[in-house]
């Protein structure tokens, strides 16, 4: 039986940008290498997500921050954030997005959108138009709780009037499809063929994996 909600992931998911060709052009800018960057982004992951960092700018300064670069010239900064904005412009949906949404819309489906996201991405949420095209969004950095905590799938389920036990959740990773079985929500392992996550791929973990969100109908 088809569930009555869905709860579904953006990145990676839903749509895609170029993660690891934004990390090469902001190491260059920064002047320290892919490496030093991904160990910025890595380590105030859970302050981007929960909204610690005030603004896009506070996020910037700790990335450089923890990638060796403690105090960048504001001018630095700014170039970043110019960067930061024409990558976010980049991110786009996946062919099988809309067609689905329009599919289980058509069921009778509610939809939910859940991030792990810092600030830049609520331009592309409004970019893309899915206020409109969901129920409710929920994003991590605006809650203050980011997957796989208990209360963003809580506040997903309170945002389309479902309980865990009608819904199903869709996630590129093992954690976050992990936290939310463990409320009694069914889900989907997304593992698209040509993604790359900056988390990487883990073992599914006995969840259900497919290769495109057009199987969900």
């Amino acid at each position: 039986m088809p569930a009555a909600a869905y709860l579904l992931d953006l990145y990676d998911t839903l749509a895609n940008g170029d993660w690891w060709a934004w990390s090469a052009e902001l190491a260059e800018l920064a002047g320290v290498t892919p490496e030093a960057i991904a160990r910025g982004f890595h380590e105030t992951r859970m302050e981007r997500n929960t909204g610690v960092y005030r603004s896009g700018e506070d996020s910037i300064r700790h990335v450089l921050a923890a990638a060796g670069v403690p105090d960048p010239a504001p001018a630095l900064v700014q170039r970043i954030l110019a960067a930061e904005a024409a990558f976010d412009e980049g991110v786009r949906l996946y062919d099988d997005a809309l067609p689905t949404i329009a599919a289980l819309r058509e069921r009778g489906a509610r939809l939910a959108l859940v991030s792990n996201c810092s600030h830049s991405t609520r331009a592309i949420v409004d970019r893309l138009g899915f206020d409109e095209l969901f129920d409710t969004v929920v994003l991590s950095f605006e809650l203050g709780v980011r997957k796989p905590d208990a209360g963003i799938y809580q506040a997903a389920l309170a945002g389309v009037g479902a309980d865990a036990s009608e819904a199903l959740f869709v996630d590129d990773q093992t954690a976050y499809c992990d936290g939310a079985r463990a409320l009694g929500i069914e889900t989907r392992l997304i593992v698209r063929p040509t993604a790359r996550p900056a988390e990487g791929f883990a073992d599914p973990n006995g969840h259900r994996v497919i290769a495109s969100l057009g199987e969900l109908v």
